[in-house]
C-alpha cells in the first residue's frame, strides 16, 4: 500500500479547512483561537481513505500572510496540492505567494479547486474566475492542472474531486521506505505518562517501535517507545505517512519545530549550505552579496546571509550558486528544496535546491568551487557520492549507506557506474577515489626512485619507512593493497619487509666493487671470529658512513648472514655452523652455548648471536640456558640444497 500526503494552499478564508472537512469529515482547526477567529493559524491534519483503498494524510495550511512560517513548515512534504481559490474573491496575494512557494519547492502534482461555488452568481462568473486563475498559473507547475468547481456546503463537485485525487495520487511516485529514516518535526507536545511526542511527515525510510534514532540538531540518541498513524498504534510507519512518535528520555524543550528524527549518523545539522538559488521575477529588489534573509527548509527556519559566489548582484529572475551562512543550524541533505524570504519586510523572494551541506566557507569567484557546484547542479545522483569520496579520498561503505540518503540498490547502482567510469575503486570495505589512488602510486614510485638513487647498493626500502611517503589517512590495509597492485602490474618487487622498483638491481660501481670484495674477504678470513663493525671499517678501508650499505649489499647477495646489528658471518662459515648444529642433534637432545662454542672454536661473544639467529629461523628453541631442536627439517632441507 502506497502512502501519500495531500496539502492545501491558498489565500486566507478561501475555504481550505471547510473543504478538508467535507472530504474527510474532520475539522483540522483544533485551537480555540482558530475557532474564535474563523481562520487557520497552525497546521491541521486529517486522514483520508481514498476509493482505491489508498491511505492519504492531509495537511491543511494557514492562508494568512502572518502565518506563512506555519504554512512553509507543512507544505514541503506533500505529494499533491489542492490550490483553493474562493470564486467570490478570485486570485489574491497569498494565492500568488503560495503558488510561487510551491513552484520553488517543485511540488510535482496539483489540482485547482474553485471553492464556494454556491456563492457564485452564475456559471459565466465561474468561467471568468477560472480564466483569471489560469492566467495566474501560466508558466507554473499547475499551468495544465485540472480545475474543478466545488462547494463544501452543497457537495457540488466533491465526488469528482475525490476521484481526481485518487487518480493523481495513484500516479505519484512512492517515497522510498528503504532509504535512511528522515522525519522532520512539525509539532511537539507531551502527554502525561508517555512523555514527549513529535509529529511529522515521514519523508523517507521506516520507523519502528524500539529502534534507536537520532534527533537533530540537538544530536541526541533516543528510543522510539510508540508509534501512531492517524490515531492507531502501529509497530512501524513507512515513508509517505503522517506519524506521531513517542520518544523516550527526551524533554520537549530539546525538540523545537525544525528538528529532525533520523537514522543515527545519516544527516547533518549545519551552518553552511551550498545552494543553487533562484530569485523570483516578482522580488522587490536585487540580492547583493551577504544580504540577510530568512531561510525555510523542511519544517525548520533560520536567519542567514547569502554569499554570492560568482557575481556581485543577483538580478530578479536569475539563478546562481550561492553559499547560505546561517545563524542557527538547519538539518539538510543534498536535493532539499528551500524557500528564501527577505529579512524585512518579510516577503518570499526566492528559493533553491541544496547542493552540499556543511562545507567550509567558500572564497568568492573560485573556479574549482564553481566547477564542483556546477556538476552538482546537474542532478546526477552519483555526483555527490563521487565528490564525497574525492573530498575524503576514502569512504567506508557503511558511511555512504547512511549519508547518501538512497535505497541500498540505488546506491549500489550509482557506485557501480562510477567504478565502470574509472572514477572510484573498492578495496577492503572502502571506496577510494581513483585519482587519489594514482597519486598515491606515484608517491610510492617517486619515493623509491629517490631511495634507489641514494642507496643503490641496497635491495629495497622497508615497507614501514616507505609508507611515510603517503598521507597519514592512508590505512595500513589500503597501503598493502597499493603495494600488491603495483607488484601485480610489474612495477614493484617485494621480499619480506623490503620494497623496490621492479627494474632495480643493486650494482656497485667499479671502486665500490673493489672495496666490497675486500670486505667479503675480511669476513671470510674471520671465520667463526668475524670482525665487529668498527674492526671491519678499520681493516677494510671502507668509510664508516658507507659500511652499512656495503654490508647490506653483501647480505642481499648471500655472501654474508646478519647475526645482529653489530655482527655478520660469512656464508661459508654459516653453512658449517648449520651442519654442526644438525650433526649435534643427531645424537643429543639439547645444546648448550658452551658446547657449541667449543665445537666451532669461537667465543661466547659470537656464539650467542649465532644461536639467537637459529632461534629466529625456528631451527631451535631456547629452553632455560640450552637449546632444543624445533623445526630442524627447515635447516636440513637447506643443507640438502647446498644453501
Amino acid at each position: 500500500m502506497s502512502h501519500v500526503i495531500i496539502g492545501t494552499a491558498g489565500h486566507v478564508d478561501h475555504g481550505k479547512t471547510a473543504l478538508i472537512k467535507a472530504l474527510t469529515g474532520q475539522d483540522t482547526d483544533r485551537l480555540r483561537e482558530e475557532k474564535e477567529r474563523g481562520i487557520s493559524i497552525e497546521l491541521g491534519f486529517a486522514p483520508f481513505i481514498l476509493p482505491s483503498g489508498r491511505q492519504a494524510g492531509v495537511v491543511d495550511v494557514p492562508g494568512h500572510e502572518r502565518f506563512i512560517h506555519n504554512m512553509l513548515a507543512g507544505i514541503g512534504g506533500i505529494d499533491l496540492v489542492l490550490l483553493v481559490v474562493d470564486v467570490s474573491e478570485g486570485v489574491m496575494p497569498q494565492t500568488r505567494e503560495h503558488l510561487e512557494i510551491m513552484d520553488l519547492l517543485q511540488i510535482s502534482s496539483g489540482i485547482v479547486v474553485l471553492a464556494k461555488t454556491d456563492l457564485a452568481e452564475d456559471e459565466d462568473w465561474l468561467d471568468l474566475v477560472e480564466e483569471e486563475v489560469r492566467e495566474a498559473l501560466a508558466g507554473t507547475f499547475l499551468a495544465e492542472a485540472v480545475c474543478l468547481r466545488v462547494s463544501a456546503q452543497t457537495g457540488r463537485g466533491l465526488a469528482e474531486l475525490v476521484a481526481t485525487i485518487d487518480k493523481l495520487t495513484g500516479e505519484t511516485r512512492s517515497r522510498d521506505h528503504r532509504a535512511p529514516l528522515r522525519l522532520p518535526v512539525d509539532r511537539v507536545f507531551t502527554v502525561a505518562g508517555f512523555g514527549t511526542i513529535v509529529t511529522g511527515t515521514l519523508l523517507s525510510g521506516t520507523v519502528r517501535t524500539g529502534m534507536s534514532v537520532e534527533v537533530l540538531p540537538v544530536g541526541r540518541s533516543v528510543r522510539v517507545r510508540q508509534l501512531q498513524v492517524h490515531g492507531k498504534l502501529l509497530p512501524e510507519a513507512l515513508a509517505g505517512q503522517r506519524v506521531a512518535v513517542n520518544l523516550s528520555g527526551l524533554e520537549k524543550e530539546a525538540l523545537p519545530r525544525g528538528s529532525v528524527v533520523a537514522l543515527p549518523g545519516s544527516l547533518t545539522a549545519a551552518y553552511l549550505l551550498d545552494v543553487s538559488m533562484k530569485l523570483l521575477p516578482s522580488a522587490a529588489k536585487t540580492v547583493k552579496n551577504l544580504t540577510r534573509v530568512h531561510v525555510y527548509l523542511g519544517t525548520g527556519r533560520a536567519v542567514g546571509r547569502i554569499a554570492l559566489l560568482d557575481r556581485d548582484e543577483l538580478q530578479q529572475g536569475e539563478e546562481a550558486p550561492v553559499q547560505i551562512r546561517l545563524e542557527r543550524r538547519l538539518v539538510a541533505q543534498r536535493g532539499d528544496r528551500l524557500i528564501i524570504r527577505s529579512f524585512s519586510p518579510m516577503t518570499t523572494i526566492g528559493g533553491g535546491v541544496v547542493l552540499a551541506v556543511g562545507s567550509a566557507k567558500h572564497k568568492r569567484f573560485k573556479a574549482d568551487v564553481l566547477a564542483r557546484l556546477k556538476e552538482l547542479e546537474k542532478g546526477d545522483p552519483a555526483e555527490p557520492l563521487l565528490q564525497q569520496i574525492r573530498r575524503e579520498t576514502m569512504v567506508a561503505q557503511s558511511e555512504l549507506v547512511k549519508k547518501a540518503g538512497m535505497a541500498p540498490d540505488l546506491l549500489a547502482e550509482n557506485l557501480a557506474r562510477l567504478v565502470e567510469e574509472g572514477k572510484i575503486i573498492a578495496a577492503h570495505g572502502l571506496w577510494l577515489d581513483m585519482a587519489a589512488v594514482h597519486g598515491w602510486e606515484e608517491l610510492i614510485v617517486e619515493a623509491l626512485e629517490s631511495w634507489h638513487r641514494d642507496n643503490h647498493l641496497l635491495p629495497g626500502k622497508s615497507k614501514a619507512e616507505l609508507k611515510g611517503a603517503l598521507p597519514k589517512n592512508v590505512s595500513q590495509k589500503v597501503y598493502d593493497w597499493l603495494l600488491a597492485n603495483l607488484t601485480e602490474e610489474g612495477c614493484l618487487k617485494t621480499s619480506e619487509d623490503l620494497v623496490a622498483l621492479a627494474a632495480h638491481t643493486p650494482e656497485p660501481k667499479e671502486q665500490e666493487a673493489v672495496l666490497i670484495k675486500g670486505l667479503a674477504e675480511l669476513y671470510r678470513q674471520g671465520g667463526f671470529m668475524p670482525p665487529t663493525l668498527q674492526e671491519a671499517a678499520e681493516k677494510s678501508g671502507v668509510p664508516v658512513e658507507q659500511l652499512g650499505s656495503y654490508l647490506a649489499y653483501l647480505i642481499s647477495q648471500g655472501e654474508l648472514v646478519r647475526l645482529d646489528s653489530q655482527l655478520a658471518l660469512h656464508q661459508q662459515f654459516f653453512r658449517q655452523a648449520k651442519e654442526a648444529l644438525l650433526c649435534h642433534f643427531q645424537t643429543k637432545e639439547t645444546l648448550a652455548a658452551g658446547e657449541f662454542r667449543l665445537q666451532l672454536g669461537s667465543s661466547r661473544k659470537f656464539v650467542l648471536p649465532l644461536l639467537e639467529t637459529f632461534d629466529r629461523l625456528k631451527w631451535t628453541r631456547r629452553q632455560g640456558d640450552e637449546r632444543v631442536p624445533w623445526r630442524l627439517e627447515l635447516a636440513r632441507e637447506e643443507a640438502e640444497r647446498g644453501e
